[in-house]
């Protein structure tokens, strides 16, 4: 038994080290409400549900870093969407259950970071629009992001492509408030096989400018597929500024996609407002409108209204509610013109 004891004792000895020089983080969200769906066009039915994710995604994260001296830090981000109403993988979510997951490398230079990320647009317009990217009121139910248009054309749906596969990424250390974000991916759609040839080459910059109540921003990308001759680009301006009663934001952007010989352009925009009612409550509004560029009976019209009130730092219940005006030739083509939901979002 002593001598059990001992090699115990040894061991705990030996890993002490391994355990002192560890820095891993485990973190993440869990959102979980009631949603309705109804006013339904196309052949979209009303629905009744108890959904994840209704503000933002659910999901569980690992972070980790290393001070390798000098200034410079070695690090980690991994993360997993989870849908705690089902706890399991649904088709029509699955590119985005892949959340984060990259390495990087810090210093006195800034950022320099390489695996699956977050596209600059998508955490610049997340960042103004107060109803973040919640899938019943959020900017992206009519607003394309990534390559939309082109997933239009090539599967019928404007699917939003909020992260990128095989990207090296650089931001920039604050230059008094300016922060600039560049991305590259050679390969955005796929998983870098050799006989593959429809591989998405896709880069972007994105400046913004933070100093106390302002925020102002612009996003540039360009998506190229060679293979079938397709290019879209991308461009959005947006700012926001809180005025203590009330902080306003708006964003306007432009989407155009040029395949072989024929192109299409979509317009979009919208605003925000969100009112502070009390110590630990807020309205947000927005409204937003999407509309293919000399297409008749193309509008996709946003209207969102809410309140979150936060039961503590890391506890918000929320209501909200958005209306959608969607005409036939939009990009939504068919789908609920009325979306209700009641939750909570819990962080850990």
């Amino acid at each position: 038994m002593q001598k059990k004891l001992i090699a115990l004792a040894v061991a705990a000895a030996a890993a002490a080290p391994a355990f002192a020089q560890s820095n891993v983080t485990v973190y993440g969200r869990v959102d979980m409400g009631y949603s309705y769906s109804g006013s339904h066009s196309g052949d979209a039915e009303s629905r009744n549900g108890i959904d994840s994710g209704l503000l933002q995604p659910s999901f569980i994260g690992f972070k980790g870093t290393e001070d390798l001296g000098n200034g410079l830090k070695v690090g980690f981000d991994v993360q997993t969407r989870l849908n705690f109403d089902t706890n399991e993988e649904r088709d029509y979510i699955a590119s985005s259950s892949r959340r984060d997951s990259y390495l990087f490398l810090s210093g006195g230079f800034g950022t320099v970071a390489a695996g699956r990320l977050t596209t600059p647009q998508n955490a610049f317009l997340g960042s103004l629009d107060p109803f973040l990217d919640s899938a019943i009121t959020g900017f992206s139910t009519n607003y394309t992001q990534g390559a939309g248009l082109l997933n239009f054309v090539l599967s019928g749906k404007a699917d939003p492509v909020t992260r990128l596969d095989n990207t090296v990424a650089y931001i920039s250390p604050s230059f008094s408030g300016l922060t600039v974000t560049v991305a590259y991916t050679a390969s955005a759609l796929n998983d870098e096989r050799a006989d593959d040839d429809l591989d998405a080459n896709i880069w972007a910059v994105s400046p913004v400018y933070k100093n106390g109540p302002l925020t102002l921003g612009a996003n540039y990308h360009k998506v190229k597929v060679d293979a079938i001759d397709a290019t879209e680009t991308v461009w959005d301006l947006g700012a926001a500024y809180d005025f203590g009663v009330v902080k306003l934001a708006a964003a306007y952007g432009q989407d155009k996609l040029e395949l072989g010989g024929d192109d299409g352009k979509v317009k979009q925009w919208f605003l925000a407002a969100t009112v502070p009612v009390s110590a630990a409550g807020n309205v947000v509004l927005a409204y937003g409108q999407q509309e293919i560029d000399d297409v008749d009976d193309s509008n996709n019209d946003r209207f969102s209204i809410g309140y979150h009130h936060s039961l503590s730092k890391r506890t918000t219940v929320y209501a909200q509610y958005g209306d959608y005006d969607i005409e036939e030739n939009s990009l939504a083509g068919e789908g609920y013109e009325s979306k209700f939901g009641l939750g909570v979002r819990h962080t850990f």
